[in-house]
């Protein structure tokens, strides 16, 4: 395992270690990226993490492949065809197999209960959310344990980020970028938001993927036009059939997320020539506040602040 996993993963064990936990089992995709840097295809991986030895990562047949460079041991299951059997009679024979293997028995283990804002699978389109036949099936597996809330240890471990994860972090502002890019260079009056935003996102996905080892990519660009719109944009509105306007600011909320990274830009432009005077006046008062805050950030720092 490369040094920077080793560092993520040992300070996530010295809070778990604090928290009197002896291990973790997780199953959304955001929490099984950190335990292993896999980022899960349909959202049925499941990871689970000790104090001790590589994290496990059950992973369906069919995403294996995609699995074979994780931070973890790799085991297959059978999911989705007519010989893999009940998804779940699969969980729990490789659950009860990892509380053997760990010696987890009279454990006090670590389970997502408490997320309710969760990050994406690959496959956005069917997300799948683990919710009560998950959590009943973690509590008859782990009948011997003591079952608890491991939110707060993992947010507090992701919290803090190593350079390889910084690294990461960048390559997805990168690809964001790219479309950011095509916006500020094809936009138009006459162009509706959901044009301008449909641009992005193929700008995204087609120059992208390669770009430094990017493999899987989405992104998401909600477009808002005009001083309605962009007024009501400070929620995330999606896009509308509005036709753009010479003059309109445009507002671009823009999340993409590469390789299981997370890129959130935010981005503004005139449609059609040069800002009014007003509107570089409220820019340039953006930018000023923007810059002070950037100025004030430091360790140890109040958010607040």
């Amino acid at each position: 395992m490369p040094t920077e996993p080793r560092a993520r993963l040992a300070r996530l064990r010295e809070a778990m270690r604090q928290a009197g936990i002896d291990a973790l089992v997780c199953r959304l995709p955001e929490n099984v990226m950190f335990l292993t840097d896999y980022w899960p295809h349909h959202g049925f991986s499941v990871a689970v993490f000790s104090q001790s030895g590589e994290p496990l990562l059950f992973v369906p047949e069919i995403e294996a492949p995609y699995a074979a460079q994780a931070w973890a041991t790799v085991e297959e299951f059978g999911w989705g065809l007519l010989k893999d059997g009940d998804l779940y009679a699969n969980y729990e024979r490789f659950l009860g197999a990892a509380i053997a293997q760990l010696g987890l028995g009279g454990a006090t283990v670590g389970y997502e209960q408490t997320f309710e804002v969760v990050g994406t699978t690959y496959r956005s389109s069917e997300p799948v959310i683990p919710a009560m036949p998950w959590f009943s099936l973690v509590q008859k597996a782990f009948s011997g344990a003591h079952l608890v809330d491991g939110a707060g240890v993992l947010q507090t471990a992701r919290a803090i980020k190593t350079d390889y994860e910084i690294e990461k972090l960048k390559i997805a502002a990168e690809v964001a970028e790219l479309g950011m890019h095509a916006f500020t260079e094809k936009l138009q009056p006459g162009m509706s938001e959901v044009e301008v935003s449909a641009l992005i996102e193929h700008t995204i996905r087609t120059a992208g993927t390669g770009h430094r080892g990017a493999t899987l990519i989405r992104a998401w660009a909600e477009v808002a036009g005009g001083p309605a719109n962009t007024l009501r944009a400070t929620l995330v509105i999606p896009s509308t059939p509005y036709v753009i306007q010479a003059g309109d600011l445009v507002m671009v909320e823009l999340a993409t997320v590469v390789d299981g990274y997370w890129s959130d830009l935010t981005y503004m432009a005139v449609a059609g020539g040069r800002p009014s005077e007003r509107q570089r006046e409220v820019h340039n008062a953006v930018l000023e506040a923007q810059r002070a805050a950037a100025n004030a950030v430091r360790a140890g720092a109040l958010a607040g602040d």
